[in-house]
């Protein structure tokens, strides 16, 4: 009596090696698009935070005449905001005062300090952090809102000689940064009204930028 016996092949090396080519540029094309989605989305918190400082600034001006921190003290005006203590030129239309370049800490006393509290006195944000130097703040560093020319680049201000005031952010990833000026401006980091301190040929992918500027 004959039996029939099947040949049972495996996979040859080439295929082998073939799957496992083809596993890993799957597996590196969905880590790119998650990176890519994460960044995204981490992008439209930061375009958030730059959109609700510059609404509540603009209604602060209109409510009082002043942008936040810049606003001359008027008695009884505001809960638990006093005369004085600011530490600059009010009403001159900069909220004056300077930050550390690579920290991000602000005089408590300055314009830059007093205009979030100003802001959530008045109303027009919901959170107020609890630390003074630093009221407002992203996932990735300290959010401020300052004069241009005394805290922007000044290929910053030289390219925007009518934006006297920004809306600084600190320790923002290379690819947030490009997202958000993607959204905001050209897509280009160190054109533009959204620039960051970079040096040329700009932020590199996986670097940060210690200070990215959009305007107020």
């Amino acid at each position: 009596m004959k039996f029939n016996r099947r040949k049972q092949y495996g996979f040859t090396l080439a295929e082998m090696a073939i799957v496992v080519v083809l596993g890993g540029i799957l597996l590196a094309a969905g880590l790119m698009a998650g990176r890519g989605q994460i960044s995204r989305a981490q992008a439209q918190d930061i375009v958030q935070i730059a959109g609700d400082l510059q609404t509540a600034s603009v209604s602060f001006k209109l409510r009082y005449g002043y942008l936040p921190g810049d606003w001359v003290y008027a008695a009884n005006t505001l809960p638990n905001i006093t005369a004085g203590g600011t530490g600059g030129t009010q009403g001159n239309g900069l909220i004056t005062g300077t930050l550390a370049a690579g920290t991000g800490i602000a005089t408590a006393a300055s314009e830059i300090g007093q205009a979030p509290v100003q802001l959530y006195q008045a109303g027009m944000i919901g959170k107020l952090g609890a630390t003074t130097t630093m009221r407002t703040q992203s996932q990735f560093g300290p959010v401020h809102m300052a004069g241009a020319a005394a805290n922007a680049t000044a290929a910053y201000v030289a390219a925007n000689p009518g934006i006297l005031n920004v809306v600084v952010f600190f320790n923002l990833p290379c690819e947030v940064v490009l997202d958000v000026d993607r959204a905001l401006d050209d897509g280009l980091d160190l054109s533009g009204k959204v620039m960051t301190d970079a040096a040329a040929p700009g932020c590199p992918a996986g670097g940060t930028a210690v200070r990215t500027f959009v305007p107020l």
